[in-house]
C-alpha cells in the first residue's frame, strides 16, 4: 500500500517502553476508551493517511505498523526517523509528516491545519502552549532525514538539540481550561486525564 495519492500523512508514536505505566500506554483506558483509539480518532480527522510506530506488530490490524528503524528503544526521534523513511519509500509527492504521540490524547482538532497555515520555509514545526514547547507534536519535512539519521547514529537523542540545525517554527496554541498537549506518564496523570475527559471532552 502506498500513500502517494494522499495529501497529508500522520504518524502516531507508540514505541515507548511505558515503564512508569506498567505496560503499553496505548492500551491504557480513559473512561473505557483506549488511549490509542482516542488518538486515532482525533488524528484521522486531520490527516488523509495514518500509520503507527510501535514494536507491537499486532497493535491494530487495520493500520500499517512500523517498528523503530534503529533498535534499542532510543526515544521519539527514532520513531520520527522511522516514519520519515516510510514516507520516503511510499510517497512520491508528499514531503511532510505530522507526529502525534500516543500519550497525549487531547491535542487540538486543528493542529495540522495550524501547522500548514504557519508554514513559511521551515523544515520543522512544533507546538507550543503558554510558553512551553511540545516538540513531539510536530511536522517534519523529508529534507531532514539524512541529518536526523546521522544525529541518532552518533548518539544524539534530544529533539531540541537536533532541531537547532534547521529552521524551525513554534506554533502557539491556546490554553483551553487545560493544556491540550497534556502528557500521560504515570497513574496520577491518567487520573488527571480522566478529569479532563469528563470536564472538557465530554461536554
Amino acid at each position: 500500500m502506498t500513500g502517494q495519492d494522499k495529501k497529508i500523512i500522520g504518524l502516531i508514536l507508540s514505541g515507548g517502553l511505558s515503564r512508569r505505566m506498567g505496560h503499553d500506554k496505548a492500551e491504557k483506558k480513559i473512561f473505557e476508551k483506549k488511549m490509542l483509539d482516542i488518538v486515532i480518532k482525533r488524528a484521522e480527522l486531520q490527516v488523509d493517511y495514518l500509520i503507527i510506530n510501535s514494536k507491537n506488530k499486532n497493535l491494530r490490524k487495520n493500520y500499517i505498523i512500523i517498528p523503530d528503524c534503529i533498535p534499542g528503544h532510543l526515544g521519539p526521534l527514532v520513531g520520527i526517523l522511522s516514519g520519515l523513511k516510510w514516507l520516503r519509500n511510499n510517497s512520491e509527492i508528499n514531503k511532510w509528516l505530522n507526529i502525534f504521540p500516543v500519550d497525549s490524547p487531547f491535542f487540538p482538532s486543528n493542529l495540522v491545519e495550524c501547522f500548514f497555515n504557519n508554514l513559511n520555509d521551515e523544515k520543522i514545526l512544533m507546538a507550543e502552549c503558554q510558553g512551553r514547547s511540545h516538540p513531539v507534536f510536530s511536522m517534519w519535512h523529508l529534507d531532514v532525514i539524512n541529518k536526523l539519521e546521522e544525529f541518532l547514529l552518533n548518539g544524539g537523542r534530544k529533539i531540541d538539540v537536533f532541531t537547532k540545525n534547521f529552521k524551525t517554527r513554534l506554533v502557539n496554541f491556546p490554553f483551553i481550561g487545560y493544556d491540550p498537549f497534556f502528557n500521560i506518564n504515570n497513574k496520577d496523570d491518567l487520573q488527571e486525564a480522566e478529569n479532563i475527559y469528563r470536564n472538557f471532552v465530554l461536554k
